[in-house]
């Protein structure tokens, strides 16, 4: 049991992060229920238990699963919540939790980035796993008015405080990573649901008209699948290919009626969605029935009960499956941040330092808010500095608590919000030469490897910048939405500090988004226009439109998968021509990935620069100094503030940067 101490330490760091507004409501001993009247959310824990809001504006960006012992043991509790939550890591998610003294547990799972989910969107699945979890009390979740949960630290009703499962630090970590980039659909999936009831339309289209409306499919008939792009990566589910094979129901209570038979239905659905989102048309189906020499023995069982019309139904259950793969397979498209999956770069496993890489991005906007106050490019320079602060996050590379990144500029054009790449590579060349720049270029790219940055704590006249705590708490370590390139770039700070912090005075929002009235005035008036905000005579609120409908109504989807299919051709002409050069194997001059432990051992990486051979004459492809060495850079400067621990001047930390970027190995004395 948590002492009161360690419950206070719990609820001061969590519930802010977990409350979908800062409000909170108290427990009425006298009534025996929650209060009816909201209180501000307060840091302190109060003596009554606290029971924090869900939704905003009736949308969630937390699903909070409540698993109650009134009707049941807390060995049943216990037993579903594990459940719970080998599902949840499967399909990419991260979750949260915690006990009561009377045995109840919570599951709290952040949702994706820029996910906001209505209470239409949440019933579908909450009802299906409240079909397998019987101890999942689901009411909070269907109440968007006055749903709450009591965060872990708050008191319990029955005395005593809820305890957090796991480390506090680890469950930070996890409300700033937040699940990953189609989990929903996932989930959805693994719990082997049919179309979601608000996707589907009244009167379903054939999935030929939805392919031609979406441009989801290539090939045709029989043999249409899923473009490439919207196909996940990740092999078909365990359970999934069991029951395909073998006809085996999965361990644990997915596709059981209530009564717990093995429902086949639910359970070759599953197979069929799976097989869509692998890319594979329904010809290949068939390919795989033990008719046409295939393994899934199980899946044709499943469909003897229909004779002769067994084809009929494998029919419709497949146009079932790809109906419902046209309205979510926005869900399985591969996040910007995903880069490997884009233009080759390299993958982290998705641990980030948050606190690490939230702090340099703070104080990154704040030194470009001081160095480009009056440049028309410092709405672009926060864009890319937003999307490296992203790209180092999830690649997780830390060398002396100094955040390393290896990411080329197409890459992260992606990530800055489709910005164009030329307008990438110049404004990474403009912030590196700043002094006191937030950016060190550590090794210069060549061949198959892109620039490689250390992100410093930026100085400002000599001294170092040090983020606010208002300020770190205004930085969003995520990619930047593509839908600021059709409205304006410029707009997107004061559209933040909007709908984000919920600053509804003009005036107060104009000072936090560092913007002049005039410029601030017109933007008001361009969000307005947009619908992404509405406005009063002196009061501003969140619109009725959202970034993500204008993305659509521009139809940013698409050009998005343009871009990224244009990145693969370039790399593959260019990853062509350096092997007519040079000769050698492109897969050869890929950067050999070191372990996390071997992050130190700088010569990891040296074999990669010799089988990239020598550069051209014309001085295409810049000379490529030692790996060990340039990293040895990066182990020396530690960052601005252990530099200044050394009592290293910001003139050797200039020294050092010029003679970095001349390709100099050798360090200052």
């Amino acid at each position: 049991m948590p002492t009161h101490a360690q419950a206070q330490a719990v609820f001061a760091s969590l519930a802010p992060l977990l409350a979908a507004k800062r409000s909170m409501r108290l427990w009425d001993p006298q009534r025996r229920r929650f209060s009816d009247h909201a209180r501000a959310l307060t840091l302190r824990l109060p003596a009554q238990p606290a029971a924090v809001p869900l939704y905003q504006r009736r949308r969630t960006r937390l699903l909070g699963l409540d698993f109650d012992t009134k009707h049941h043991h807390s060995a049943a509790v216990d037993a579903d919540v594990e459940l719970c939550l080998s599902w949840i890591s499967e399909c990419g998610g991260r979750a949260i939790t915690d006990r009561s003294t009377s045995g109840g547990r919570h599951i709290l799972i952040p949702l994706p980035h820029g996910v906001a989910l209505t209470k239409n969107n949440v019933e579908p699945i909450v009802r299906l796993l409240a079909q397998r979890l019987p101890t999942l009390d689901i009411t909070p979740m269907l109440n968007d008015v006055t749903g709450a949960l009591t965060p872990p630290g708050s008191r319990c009703k029955e005395g005593g405080y809820r305890q957090l499962d796991g480390d506090l630090d680890e469950a930070v970590t996890a409300l700033y990573t937040r699940a990953d980039h189609g989990f929903l659909g996932h989930l959805t999936q693994l719990l082997g649901a049919t179309p979601l009831a608000h996707s589907t339309p009244p009167h379903p289209r054939p999935p030929a008209v939805v392919a031609r409306g979406a441009e989801l499919w290539e090939g045709q008939a029989d043999n249409a699948r899923l473009r490439a792009e919207y196909r996940r990566r990740t092999p078909m589910p365990t359970a999934v290919a069991a029951f395909a094979e073998y006809g085996q129901a999965s361990g644990d209570s997915r596709w059981r009626t209530p009564d717990g038979r093995l429902d086949r239905s639910a359970a070759r659905q599953s197979v069929l969605t799976a097989a869509v989102l692998q890319g594979m048309s329904l010809t290949d189906v068939h390919a795989q029935l033990p008719a046409q020499g295939g393994t899934w023995a199980g899946f044709a069982r499943a469909y003897s009960r229909y004779g002769r019309a067994a084809a009929a139904a494998l029919r419709r259950d497949w146009d079932s499956a790809c109906r419902w793969a046209a309205a979510n397979a926005p869900e399985f498209l591969p996040p910007t941040h995903k880069y490997s999956e884009h233009t080759g770069g390299s993958r982290g496993d998705h641990r980030l330092h948050a606190k690490i890489h939230t702090r340099w991005l703070a104080a990154a906007i704040a030194w470009a808010d001081h160095e480009l106050a009056h440049s028309p490019r410092r709405a672009n320079a926060v864009a890319v500095m937003q999307g490296l602060a992203y790209a180092s996050a999830v690649g997780d590379e830390i060398v002396h608590e100094v955040p390393v990144v290896e990411v080329g500029g197409r890459s992260l054009s992606l990530m800055a919000g489709s910005i164009p790449e030329s307008t990438v590579w110049q404004i990474l060349r403009d912030i590196r030469e700043v002094p006191g720049a937030p950016l060190l270029r550590v090794r210069r790219g060549a061949g198959l490897l892109a620039d490689r940055y250390a992100l410093i704590t930026p100085r400002t006249g000599g001294r170092p910048l040090l983020p606010s705590n208002a300020q770190i708490a205004r930085a969003r370590v995520e990619p930047v939405h593509p839908a600021w390139t059709v409205i304006g770039m410029h707009h997107r700070r004061l559209y933040e500090e909007i709908v984000h912090h919920e600053v509804t005075v003009p005036a107060d929002a104009l000072i936090a988004a560092r913007m002049s009235r005039s410029a601030g005035y017109n933007a008001l008036a361009t969000l307005a226009t947009t619908g992404l905000i509405a406005r009063s005579r002196n009061f501003i609120r969140r619109g009725s439109t959202s970034l993500d409908d204008i993305a659509h109504a521009h139809a940013m989807p698409t050009a998005r998968s343009e871009r990224i299919a244009r990145h693969r051709r370039e790399r593959e002409i260019w990853s062509r021509w350096l092997a007519a050069r040079f000769g050698t194997a492109p897969a050869e001059r890929h950067t050999h990935r070191a372990s996390r432990g071997d992050r130190d051992i700088d010569g990891h990486d040296v074999p990669s620069f010799v089988a990239a051979g020598p550069p051209p004459q014309n001085g295409a492809i810049a000379t490529i100094p030692c790996q060990r060495r340039r990293i040895s850079c990066v182990h020396r400067a530690r960052v601005s503030h252990t530099l200044a621990s050394v009592n290293c001047s910001h003139q050797c930390l200039m020294r050092l940067q010029r003679r970095t970027q001349a390709g100099n190995a050798e360090l200052p004395p």
